[in-house]
């Protein structure tokens, strides 16, 4: 199957749900990266509400994580949001909270959209960082959260490095995609650009009668990162 995996047969109207999942660590204040996303954000959520057709096949969700993780802005259509929130400057990175509510969010969401009769694609996540997580177990979290194995409902995730994130640290979090900016451009500019390509990802991948996933070519000030390959065990 293709990227955009139908997550269970059903014959109602064709839905792909979005999860945008930014960085609150205090650093991101620093380098300009809460601002960058925050000025962003109105343009994302007028560029999906405008667009009847991508409007009505996508869903948006706003996640931010930083000691802990929140929900907030819940999975709606853009139309039904006012205006997304902003994110604001916190304390730690840890990559577990992060991934541990997007798996029970996500299999509620579903849940949700099912029950109203609605074809549920697999899900896309768009993660965005800074830097290293704080948390040393990390990657347990992201297994359940992305081994299809486990969890039924693993989303697709495309991951977005700025500033001290490590490549091996971003190359992981993506599942079929990962971009890392590149050391002499600002990280603020660098999220800018970065918003600017998810937002046309969400719009692109959206805009026909039948959902398709448009993974974002590399932003401006960014290169794309290759994934690891799984070793046989």
């Amino acid at each position: 199957m293709s990227a955009t995996d139908v997550e269970q047969v059903q014959t109602g109207e064709q839905v792909l749900p979005f999860y945008i999942v930014c960085d609150e660590s205090a650093s991101m204040a620093y380098n300009g990266g809460i601002d960058a996303i925050n000025n962003g954000l109105p343009d994302l959520h007028a560029s999906i509400a405008s667009d009847p057709l991508v409007n009505d096949k996508s869903r948006i969700c706003l996640i931010s994580f930083s000691d802990d993780a929140e929900v907030l802005c819940p999975l709606a259509p853009a139309s039904d949001i006012d205006a997304l929130p902003g994110v604001m400057e916190k304390g730690a990175t840890s990559f577990s909270a992060a991934f541990r509510l997007l798996k029970t969010q996500i299999a509620q969401d579903i849940a949700m959209l099912r029950a109203d009769g609605f074809q549920v694609f697999r899900p896309a996540v768009f993660f965005i960082s800074d830097g290293e997580p704080t948390d040393s177990n990390w990657q347990d979290s992201h297994r359940e959260l992305t081994d299809k194995s486990l969890n039924p409902h693993a989303p697709n995730i495309i991951a977005f490095g700025v500033d001290r994130a490590d490549a091996d640290t971003i190359r992981q979090v993506g599942t079929i995609a990962a971009f890392l900016a590149e050391q002499d451009v600002n990280p603020g500019n660098a999220l800018k650009e970065i918003m600017r390509a998810l937002t046309n990802s969400i719009v692109q991948s959206s805009s026909s009668s039948n959902p398709t996933l448009i993974i974002p070519p590399a932003p401006d000030g960014t290169i794309s990162l290759p994934l690891d390959v799984m070793d046989e065990t």
